[in-house]
């Protein structure tokens, strides 16, 4: 079975270095930024349209590396799955008898406790769970979390935790692709394992500027004069609005009020 196990080890190596690749990059782009900002500020428009076009190009760029990350992490998962398999069936001559009366005992068991193992639907079903990205959690943004075209995030209180062990239990209502339900939260599960939020209680949607606008009240304490001077949010300053700003700092107070 070494070459499967060789196979896993590779798929992980390039995995890890994809991800490597988009953290590159990104930093990258936290340096446009700040060029095209300065740029901006000494008002050479033309080379600063042509800098943030090219922040947003490694913005894309590192978002296809993390993908290309997710992928790999995916098919190291069935590389293992399938290596899992081979063993089991290695073992499955001389171990058919004692796996029956595991089994049996087991199932008696559970129903005697109440517990029986409750069916897994959709991709739960055949990944182990991964935690929810911090870029969620309104406690833990920074400046550097990505700002995505739709981004929900996740308040204080919401135990997150524990709606992941209802999805993995069987306990959360699967409602089509890859999307589950419990107490009134509907979380995605990615084909690597990984939850994120998409809507429910508890949860607050924003769009790419509303998001990028929160990060800038969160860094700078509710200081909004503050936030848009800094060279990764004055790049976006034409495009946000006051509504904009006032949609970021109610999610804002509301972690205020929690702290």
């Amino acid at each position: 079975m070494s070459s499967i196990e060789e196979a896993s080890g590779s798929v992980a190596t390039n995995a890890e270095s994809a991800r490597e690749l988009a953290g590159s990059i990104t930093s990258s782009k936290d340096l446009l930024d700040s060029l095209a900002a300065r740029l901006d500020a000494i008002g050479v428009e033309t080379t600063a349209r042509q800098t943030q076009v090219a922040g947003d190009r490694a913005e894309e760029l590192a978002g296809h590396a993390n993908a290309l990350a997710d992928a790999l992490d995916s098919l190291r998962q069935q590389v293992d799955a399938l290596k899992g398999l081979l063993a089991s069936a290695i073992r499955s001559g001389a171990g058919n008898s004692i796996r029956g009366r595991a089994s049996r005992s087991a199932s008696a068991a559970g129903s005697a406790a109440g517990q029986e193992p409750l069916p897994l639907k959709g991709p739960a079903a055949s990944v182990s769970p991964r935690g929810i990205s911090k870029r969620h959690f309104l406690g833990k943004l920074q400046m550097k979390s990505e700002a995505k075209k739709r981004n929900t995030v996740v308040l204080h209180g919401v135990d997150t935790d524990a709606d992941i062990a209802a999805i993995w239990s069987g306990r959360a209502a699967y409602l089509h692709d890859n999307l589950y339900k419990v107490n009134d939260r509907t979380y995605g599960v990615k084909p690597t394992g990984t939850v994120y939020p998409v809507r429910g209680k508890g949860f607050v949607e924003l769009d790419k500027l509303e998001y990028t606008a929160l990060k800038g009240l969160k860094v700078y304490n509710g200081d909004r004069a503050a936030a848009e001077r800094d060279p990764k949010i004055a790049r976006f300053s034409r495009h946000m609005t006051d509504k904009t700003w006032e949609t970021a700092r109610n999610v804002f107070n509301q972690g205020q009020e929690r702290a």
